[in-house]
């Protein structure tokens, strides 16, 4: 102990006793953390508009504009209207597509936005029936900065929703006023199919009166006296029962879809659901399969992610749920049943989910079990969702299409039937004096006729159930109720059906308060790594170090390292919180952890200069460089290399800037003191790394000093 006192008296009375050593010593302190500061100034706030406002972006108006009903629309001058209303990117409105992406070209653009001749014309293009996508040009120079396409890029994002948000909420609006005015003028859909079904089971009921009336002429075709007495009256009330049949067929086949303009709604629509279960259920079990990997990854999950998974897969449920009653309205129970049992497993899921809590050590094991059986539940639910198959969703086109051209085919034979009965009919008077001859005839067309009219019947009772099925749905009467309330609300709500609401976690008012941390312990680190190259870590012989061992020298010389350490940490951490201003809900322990972290860098660095002398140094370089770009300060860990992810848990900067980011956006758990522990770890394994390799490392430490004299240039 005489000798470590020693040793530091004697540091302190040479340090100051020569200027040089003094100015020297400042500069250790203060140099290292003016990098933090002006790089947590530069980086404040770069997502702002008033940063974000100086990134240049030309825009250029070409749309030609198109003339709907007399009225002149240019969807390109809105587009134009709303940039300049926007601040978050420099817009530069120019005159000419040509100018705009030549500026891009040159570097006096980040980007460019063209609105083309016809963007109106594609965009106004549902009114004609013809649906073409209006596209809008995107030009970027990716060379002149790596941040600033991603800046510009979210600019572009945001303008394409806006246009996207604007053409729904006009097209929501026109098939809202349709509705309107058709309830307005008294049509219901409800009404209108449950009217068509009576229409034709009355059509079909006349029709089987029809057939009784063939049949009893058929009877009487035996005898030409009775047929004589009764001919007035069949003749009579068949061309009353023709007419009317045909007056009924007429008003029937203009409420019968047309087959050739029939798309495949029903099928996309199923196709699209199964699609996004699978889809949604592939994320989620992915996030869970990440979250599996060790407590903390699941403890985050279960704070972040399970929440919004919980609202996924009830909204998966209750859809898959209304599609089940849907297809068993219309009698498709095959493909119900496979959506039941998908509503039932995604039921289960919820149940699963509602049961997973936060863990600890102790109960890392159930909890780890309960993940692999939630996902392998989703797995299996994911399967059962590919395996709905296609060929069956697509048949319920193909039945509906079906059924739509055998009543039309029905229609006209029965229409061909009345027109050639009435014609049979109209010239049986004249026929009745040739009885003979007239009987043969018209017992063939009798038969004939009353083919027709039973092919006719079953295809109208089939058409009949078909309407009476749908105008009974309430479904089709809720979205008829809806398109005829509020207009502006049903537009609203289609052109944004889903509303995001964020709800900050540990909130951060500015980047550069995020990224503090990261600058800071990088700055002491720094100041670490130039300390140990200015300062000797060798301690001379002198008459008042008597026996002096080598725990006495590595101690004694440390005191120095710690007291510019600790300086630093100081002035760094006090700098950050009085002169740069972060934000910070805990600055004493903040101030803390930068003592700490002084500490425990200038162990490391002086540790390494130590014991391996010129080869520690550059070991210090190294870890700096692994630690700048895969610890975690800038992206986070799981998007670098493999590599970086290996090394992360033994990087002391991991545990520095996590407990630092505790200070400025607040506690949870006893992450600090763990991490506080972490580098406790650190400073032991240095200190005895140092005093372990020092002899060892001699011999080679000898060789590099020789090799370095030989060359007579370096230091």
């Amino acid at each position: 102990m005489k000798n470590i006192l020693n040793i530091i008296t004697h540091d302190a009375r040479k340090l100051t006793s020569s200027v040089v050593a003094i100015i020297t010593i400042m500069g250790l302190c203060i140099v290292p953390c003016l990098y933090a500061w002006f790089n947590i100034f530069s980086n404040w706030a770069p997502y702002e508009s008033d940063a974000t406002g100086r990134i240049l972006v030309a825009v250029a108006n070409e749309d030609n504009g198109v003339e709907l009903l007399g009225l002149k629309v240019n969807v390109g001058d809105k587009i134009t209207d709303a940039l300049k209303a926007n601040d978050a990117i420099g817009w530069r409105f120019v005159d000419s597509k040509d100018e705009a992406v030549e500026g891009v070209y040159a570097g006096d653009y980040y980007a460019a936005l063209i609105v083309p001749e016809d963007f109106s014309m594609d965009a106004m293009s549902f009114v004609t029936g013809t649906l073409m996508n209006p596209q809008l040009i995107y030009y970027e120079n990716e060379k002149k900065n790596a941040i600033a396409p991603k800046i510009t890029g979210k600019a572009k994002t945001a303008v394409q929703e806006q246009v996207n948000a604007a053409f729904v909420e006009t097209l929501a609006k026109y098939v809202s006023d349709a509705a309107t005015v058709m309830n307005a003028s008294g049509y219901n859909p409800q009404r209108v199919f449950s009217d068509l079904g009576g229409k034709m089971e009355d059509l079909a009921d006349r029709l089987e009166n029809c057939e009784a009336m063939l049949s009893a002429a058929q009877g009487l075709a035996d005898s030409a006296s009775s047929l004589m007495k009764v001919s007035d009256t069949l003749l009579g009330s068949a061309e009353v029962t023709a007419e009317g049949a045909e007056g009924l067929l007429d008003a029937a086949g203009k409420d019968v879809p047309d087959a050739d303009k029939t798309h495949n709604t029903v099928s996309e629509t199923l196709t699209k659901e199964k699609n996004l279960i699978d889809s949604n259920l592939t994320g989620i079990n992915k996030d869970m399969t990440a979250a599996a990997l060790n407590v903390e990854a699941y403890n985050e999950y279960i704070l972040k992610k399970l929440p919004a998974h919980k609202t996924q897969v009830e909204s998966m449920r209750q859809s898959a749920e209304r599609t089940e009653k849907y297809l068993n309205d219309l009698g498709y129970t095959v493909l119900a049943g496979q959506f039941g049992e998908i509503a039932d497993q995604l039921a289960e899921i919820e149940t699963q989910m509602d049961q997973l809590e936060q863990a600890d050590e102790s109960t890392w094991e159930e909890r780890q079990k309960q993940i692999t059986d939630l996902s392998d539940k989703i797995d299996q639910t994911r399967k059962n969702a590919e395996s709905i198959d296609e060929k069956k969703i697509k048949q319920l086109d193909a039945d509906l299409l079906s059924a739509i051209k055998n009543t039309r085919q029905a229609m006209a034979d029965a229409r061909s039937a009345l027109g050639g009965m009435e014609s049979d009919l109209g010239g049986l008077s004249d026929v009745l004096a040739g009885y003979s001859k007239s009987l043969a005839s018209l017992e063939g067309s009798l038969n004939s006729t009353d083919v027709s009219l039973s092919y006719m019947k079953n295809g109208i009772n089939a058409i009949a159930e078909i309407f009476n099925r749908i105008g009974g749905n309430q479904t089709l009467s809720d979205v008829n109720d809806l398109l005829a309330g509020d207009q502006s609300a049903v537009a609203e709500y289609l052109s944004s059906p889903v509303k995001m609401k964020t709800e900050v976690i540990y909130p951060i008012e500015t980047y550069g308060s995020a990224m503090a941390p990261f600058y800071t312990v990088l700055a002491q680190w720094v100041g670490a790594l130039l300390t140990a190259v200015l300062i000797k870590t060798g301690v001379k012989k002198r008459d008042d170090l008597v026996d002096i061992k080598l725990r006495e020298q590595f101690l004694g010389r440390y005191a120095l390292y710690l007291f510019v350490g600790l300086a630093q940490a100081l002035i760094v951490s006090l700098g950050d919180l009085l002169y740069v201003g972060i934000q910070c809900e805990h600055p004493v322990l903040f101030v803390l952890q930068a003592c700490m972290n002084g500490i425990v860098f200038m162990m490391i660095n002086y540790a390494l200069a130590f014991s391996l002398e010129n080869i520690g140094l550059g070991a210090g370089v190294i870890i700096l460089v692994l630690q700048v770009a895969g610890s975690g300060g800038t992206y986070p860990v799981e998007v670098l290399p493999k590599v970086f992810q290996v090394l992360y848990p033994v990087m002391p900067f991991r545990y520095s800037m996590n407990a630092m980011r505790e200070c400025i956006a607040g506690m949870y758990d006893h992450t600090y003191a763990k991490c506080m522990g972490a580098l406790c770890l650190f400073f032991i394994g240095g200190a005895l790394f140092g005093q372990i390799m020092h002899r060892p490392a001699k011999w080679i430490n000898r060789l590099i000093a020789e090799s370095k004299e030989k060359s007579e240039i370096m230091l």
